[in-house]
């Protein structure tokens, strides 16, 4: 290759030429092809017939680090036919994973403790707890206990591998996919669902003590007939988010922090779905929270006899 017979060297044509581009697009994409190799009529004519249809090298291609070999198209690196990215980040060492892996388990643990604490503290006198706005700790503290199992459940045997990685060994991306187990989706669904529903929650608590501080001194009870509603925005608003991101196909697993969460590789879903929601509820949330702050203040200065002597030193 080129074909030389009686001293005349045979050029490619032009239908070779282009095929011989397709395995390679990386490189057009990130350097472009050198003049000499562009597929111009004056270097590979056009119309000339192809003798050659198959060439064999006695090699064999590989797929060099951290790319590694799949017959997976939805595997594939961008460009790179027959690779993919392997499960574990290559960005990160085999010891800044074991070390965040040590991180996750030990903020998670707590967290799972403390509100597990929390939480049978509401259960042994739910009688008196179940009363607003107290019990919206309740369901706070009880999102946060579900997110951290998801958090947690990596630490099973084999249950990282299993929820961040495809069976050929390449990272999950564009999660849901039909030749996959669920256990990536999963996860994504414990970890994510608790997130919003807990912060979620949190404006509802804000709105409930601004509206109780309001009524301070009064018959009126401003909650009673509206914790129906806490729940329905609570509970739905997750779902809806959840449901969205499951059908964008926008799960993505990750190796450092052992689960599955939408927008590791299109950082524009992690911004809609997280950072925006998130963004808001401390907006609103914090809204609440100053103008029930300012009602005690209120309170405090024209009517001292609403607050007991040790309330109003605590304000």
């Amino acid at each position: 290759m080129p074909k030389c017979e009686d001293g005349q060297v045979e050029l490619p044509s032009q239908t070779l030429c282009q095929a011989t581009r397709a395995p390679c697009t990386i490189v057009e994409r990130e350097r472009g092809w050198p003049d000499f190799l562009q597929c111009t009529p004056e270097r590979f004519p056009e119309g000339c017939p192809n003798e050659v249809q198959n060439l064999k090298f006695n090699s064999s291609g590989q797929c060099e680090a951290p790319l590694v070999r799949t017959d997976n198209p939805k595997s594939w690196y961008e460009d790179v036919e027959g690779c993919g990215i392997q499960c574990q980040n290559p960005l990160f060492t085999a010891t800044e994973h074991r070390e965040m892996h040590v991180y996750i388990a030990a903020f998670s643990s707590i967290t799972i403790f403390c509100t597990f604490f929390t939480l049978a503290t509401f259960v042994a006198d739910w009688r008196n707890s179940n009363r607003y706005p107290a019990v919206i700790l309740f369901y706070v503290n009880a999102c946060f206990f579900v997110g951290s199992i998801g958090w947690l459940a990596q630490f099973m045997d084999g249950a990282r591998d299993e929820i961040v990685c495809r069976a050929d060994g390449t990272m999950r991306l564009g999660e849901p996919t039909s030749n996959e187990t669920l256990s990536c989706v999963i996860i994504f669904v414990i970890v994510y669902y608790s997130l919003m529903s807990g912060v979620i929650w949190f404006v509802m608590l804000t709105y409930a003590w601004h509206t109780s501080f309001k009524a301070l001194g009064t018959t009126y009870q401003p909650l009673l007939g509206k914790t129906s509603y806490f729940h329905l925005i609570t509970w739905s608003v997750p779902f809806v988010l959840t449901v969205a991101i499951l059908a964008v196909a926008q799960v993505d697993g990750d190796s450092v922090s052992g689960i599955c969460f939408v927008g590791y590789k299109n950082y524009r879903y992690r911004a809609g779905f997280v950072l925006a929601p998130i963004g808001l509820v401390l907006i609103v949330g914090g809204y609440f929270l100053i103008r029930g702050v300012m009602t005690l203040f209120s309170i405090k200065s024209n009517h001292p006899g609403l607050l007991s002597e040790k309330a109003a030193s605590k304000i």
